[in-house]
């Protein structure tokens, strides 16, 4: 359901514009042009927001309800809903659920193709939780979008960009007589100028003061900068009769009112004379009183009154269905029984609706005596905290609730042991709250079969989905369907580490694309680090690992791997489970003992099993031996006939057949050459032969050469140089023979010993799979680190003597200091001084660093073995 967002929060203010502030516009533009945010902090009353509504924006004023990332979602998508129309789906999908952080991304990418234009979020201050600083975040990545925001403080929002403080936003001179020009004419330009001076360039202060002067006010004794309300209501009071300052005071109680608040406020009709005193601004039809004005008028009235009119406010609200709104009233107003009932009785609903953050900011301003006497609301309050993937707190909240005898906790408590993926720690309360929720226990049961293996009985039980489908052998249909989910915008998948954007990382490293799968975990990642949940950015690191592993990028891998197992520190054991086993899989045995462990303490056997074989296919893709265990009991058919056929002797081309995804770089794809092997023998590959063989080739450091992870001995070196010649560039034979000076027979024997080495076994005149004439084929069984990593920290071909190799060692060091020149960091510095030690420019820089003593070592060291004086 969606948000209900007011009309009024999308137009910009009409208020008066007597001045025409060139100068701050051109600032800016200026500003714009260095930075997509622009910060604009300043009290009220510095002209933010009429400055800005001159200009062709969007417009969003914020609500402290904003603070909410789901509401500010409702918000933007408001904003945009002109522009994407039904583009929008897949965030308000979303939305509705509560993914926010997968709301902002979708939002960024509908966002993506979208016109230059400025959106200004005014009254940014009310709006300053992380979770809504790190949505905005997201959406500054816009391509030609400008983002202004308007607040009364700085803080969180100087972190997004460049800040334009009071000092830039006060009036000048020249713009203070403007002003004076406009409403008091009858003032000469001293009195202006005395004006201005006295008030610190503050444009609100400067328009009350000049009419207080018009009204025979002496300037000197004015206030000198922002007043407290008792003072305002001295420049006020004057120019308003008693009963329109009495009218204006119980309308300025909600800060903004229209014809729906007339009935019970007053004839607001009557105010229009007096806007210009009032300093009212109309947006739409409805009138919004300053900040600095509401609160002075507001002192005028009684708190009963008060307390009455925001009464009337949150029963107006609920007639229109906007609860959230009316429990905030009654809060204000200091009805806090009626505010926690209304919270006790809704709370579930806004649960239900993506409201967490909501919920949880109005239960935190519940005194903790009102809390006590409502135990259901610990209940809500555990739910909540769940929802917003802070586990530990949920934990112990929940705790709390079943202590005080609220036994809908333990259907939170199997929840919490749901989402974090640990069976037997929700088996009990699973149990216990059977006898009493049995319906509701019902499916929660069939979801802890499935985290501990027992897949079929999940199934018998009604279960379905991707990840049924994955735990029961089928990753391609899992696959397929999380596809359908993700596109469809009028399916919604459960916003879950389980089951969105990370289940589909996981499925697309196993049957998908290895590729796809890395930007997915990478987009996890960042929906991670915005919900600021350490969860989610390990688990998150932990299938980049997959990724990386499906990748045979091993070295990538095992960092992802180390992160997300640090991250993990302190989390349910679960979350170390695959980063384990991830480990285990790059050949670091006590990990593997160690997954063992966590993942049958989970009572998790099939992430087991399913971490034991991924250990298993790496080792085989590395040409390393591995052990299998025997992995009884396992449900999953394909995991199974991955055990059988290990290591893929067992009736390779049905396993082919029946798993086409295993041909292709995935999780659990046996050696590339292999496979491709058998697709040429089947005739389902179209190459003239296949040596059935992987060739690596290492150029940094010393040049080395590995045939199916054997390394490869020459019989000659020119051989070696000639295979070193061929990884610079492609040649002719007369220009290789030139090159290697050679005659035409002894050109022979080095082309047949090196075609020998990388295709042991090749029958008479079949044609080269990794060599032609005459260069190399890039062939996915040829890895080569040259072609992958064009700025290695090793120089290359070191050791090998030839003309073409030493210039291609010179050029390569020319563009790796020529990029240590370019970077700002100082690691990249230090290693440009490495390679060239009497670099005056890279010492100069180190020199402003924590790394300047061991820069001047590096150069004296360098000085002294060239016998140089330093």
């Amino acid at each position: 359901m969606p948000y209900r967002v007011p009309k009024s929060r999308l137009l910009p203010p009409r208020t008066a514009r007597e001045v025409e502030r060139l100068r701050l516009l051109e600032r800016l533009r200026q500003g714009f042009a260095k930075s997509p945010v622009l910060v604009l902090a300043a009290g009220a009353g510095y002209g933010k927001s009429t400055l800005l509504s001159s200009l062709p924006a969007l417009w969003l004023t914020l609500g402290e309800d904003c603070s909410d990332p789901v509401v500010l979602g409702w918000h933007l998508v408001e904003v945009y809903r002109p522009r994407l129309g039904d583009g929008l789906d897949g965030v308000v999908g979303a939305l509705e659920r509560g993914a926010w952080a997968a709301a902002s991304e979708l939002l960024l990418e509908r966002l993506a193709n979208q016109p230059a234009h400025t959106l200004v979020l005014d009254e940014a201050q009310r709006v300053a939780s992380r979770e809504a600083v790190a949505f905005l975040r997201t959406l500054t990545q816009v391509p030609g979008l400008h983002l202004a925001l308007l607040t009364r403080r700085a803080a969180p929002w100087e972190v997004l960009g460049q800040v334009l403080d009071e000092s830039e936003l006060a009036f000048d001179p020249a713009e203070a007589l403007q002003l004076g020009q406009a409403i008091a004419p009858e003032l000469n330009a001293f009195e202006v100028e005395q004006a201005h001076s006295l008030v610190r360039g503050w444009p609100l202060g400067l328009r009350l003061l000049l009419r207080a002067m018009q009204r025979g006010a002496k300037p000197e004794e004015a206030f000198y900068a922002h007043p407290d309300p008792a003072s305002l209501l001295v420049y006020l009071m004057p120019a308003l009769p008693e009963q329109i300052l009495h009218l204006a005071a119980r309308a300025s109680v909600l800060g903004e009112v229209g014809p729906e608040e007339a009935a019970w406020v007053g004839k607001l009709e009557t105010l229009q004379p007096y806007a210009p005193d009032l300093l009212l601004e109309h947006v739409g039809g409805r009138i919004r009183f300053h900040p600095l004005v509401r609160a002075a008028l507001m002192s005028l009235l009684e708190p009963g009154e008060v307390r009455g009119l925001l009464t009337k406010a949150a029963d107006l609200a609920l007639e229109r269905g906007e609860e959230v709104q009316a429990a905030g009233y009654l809060l204000e107003a200091g009805r806090l029984g009626h505010a926690a009932d209304l919270l006790q009785r809704q709370g579930q609903a806004w649960l239900a609706r993506g409201l967490t953050y909501s919920v949880l900011a109005l239960l935190e301003r519940l005194p903790e005596a009102t809390r006590t006497t409502r135990p259901d609301l610990r209940y809500l309050h555990g739910e909540a905290l769940r929802q917003a993937g802070r586990y530990t707190e949920a934990e112990a909240a929940y705790q709390q609730a079943l202590q005080a005898g609220v036994n809908q906790a333990l259907l939170g408590l199997s929840r919490l042991y749901l989402d974090t993926v640990e069976p037997a720690k929700a088996q009990g309360y699973l149990l216990a709250a059977r006898v009493r929720f049995p319906v509701e226990v019902e499916r929660l049961w069939a979801e802890n079969l499935l985290n501990a293996g027992r897949v079929e009985e999940a199934r018998a039980l009604g279960l379905k989905g991707p990840r049924v489908w994955l735990r029961s052998g089928q990753p391609e249909r899992a696959l397929a369907e999380l596809r359908r989910l993700e596109g469809d915008a009028t399916a919604r998948a459960p916003q879950n580490h389980r089951e969105g954007t990370l289940l589909l990382a996981l499925l697309e490293a196993i049957a998908g694309d290895a590729v796809v799968a890395e930007q997915a975990a990478y987009r996890g990642r960042r929906e991670g680090e915005t919900l600021g949940s350490p969860f989610v950015v390990a688990l998150a690191e932990a299938r980049l690992g997959h990724a990386l592993l499906a990748q045979n990028r091993w070295a990538e891998a095992g960092e992802a791997y180390r992160r997300a197992l640090s991250l993990s520190q302190g989390g349910p054991a679960r979350l170390r489970v695959e980063p384990l086993g991830g480990l285990a899989a790059l050949g670091e045995a006590r990990a593997f003992e160690e997954m063992v462990r966590q993942a049958r303490e989970a009572g998790d056997a099939w992430v087991e099993a399913f971490m034991t074989l991924v250990a298993a296919q790496a080792h085989l893709r590395r040409g390393l031996p591995f052990n299998l265990p025997a992995l009884p009991g396992l449900q999953d058919p394909f995991l199974r006939a991955l055990a059988v056929s290990y290591p893929w002797a067992a009736d390779p081309e049905g396993m082919l057949a029946r798993y086409p995804f295993l041909c292709q770089p995935t999780l659990f794809a046996p050696p590339l050459h292999r496979s491709r092997r058998l697709l040429w023998e089947a005739g389902r590959l179209d190459v003239a032969y296949h040596p059935g063989v992987s060739v690596e080739i290492r150029a940094r450091g010393g040049f080395q050469v590995w045939v199916n992870h054997q390394e490869v001995r020459f019989k000659r070196e020119k051989t070696r140089t000639l295979l070193a010649l061929l990884l610079v560039r492609d040649w002719s034979k007369e220009a290789l023979m030139e090159a290697l000076e050679v005659s035409d027979g002894e050109f022979r024997v080095l082309w047949s010993e090196l075609l020998g080495a990388l295709e042991p076994g090749r029958p008479p005149r079949a044609p080269g799979y990794f060599l032609r004439p005459y260069a190399l084929c890039r062939v996915p069984e040829l890895r080569v680190d040259l072609w992958e990593d064009a700025r290695g920290k090793e120089g290359p071909f070191e050791g090998l003597d030839h003309p073409v190799l030493e210039r291609y060692r010179a050029a390569w060091l020319q563009d790796v200091l020529r990029a240590c020149r370019q970077s700002d960091a100082p690691e990249d510095w230090l290693f440009g001084l490495r390679l060239d030690p009497l670099d005056e420019e890279l010492l100069a820089r180190l020199e402003h660093t924590e790394l300047a003593t061991l820069a001047r070592r590096i150069r004296q060291e360098a000085l002294e073995e060239l016998e140089l004086e330093s």
